[in-house]
């Protein structure tokens, strides 16, 4: 996964991720909410710490908000698409 921190300050925490096909971003919660706008959209395969799996998807362009979450929400994130899919997150602190 390529990640780079963009801009980070006491208010927003603003990155670019690219996910590659078949890759796998480990156990994690998303702390804070966040606005994400796809570069490259798809869908994103969430799997939930209890085995069960929600697909998510990022349409190009378009801002998606995703609330704040817990640490009993932990969960891995796979793009499980055949193509690279390109974020940027914006994170409300």
């Amino acid at each position: 996964m390529e990640y780079k921190k963009q801009l980070e300050n006491n208010k927003v925490c603003i990155s670019y991720v690219k996910i590659m096909p078949q890759e796998e971003i480990g156990l994690h919660y998303d702390e804070y909410p966040q606005v994400v706008i796809a570069l490259s959209g798809g869908i994103l395969t969430r799997l939930e710490a209890n085995g069960s799996q929600t697909q998510v998807e990022f349409p190009t362009n378009t801002p998606v908000f995703r609330p704040a979450e817990t640490p009993d929400k932990m969960h891995k994130t796979l793009n499980a698409t055949s193509a690279p899919i390109e974020l940027t997150i914006i994170q409300l602190k």
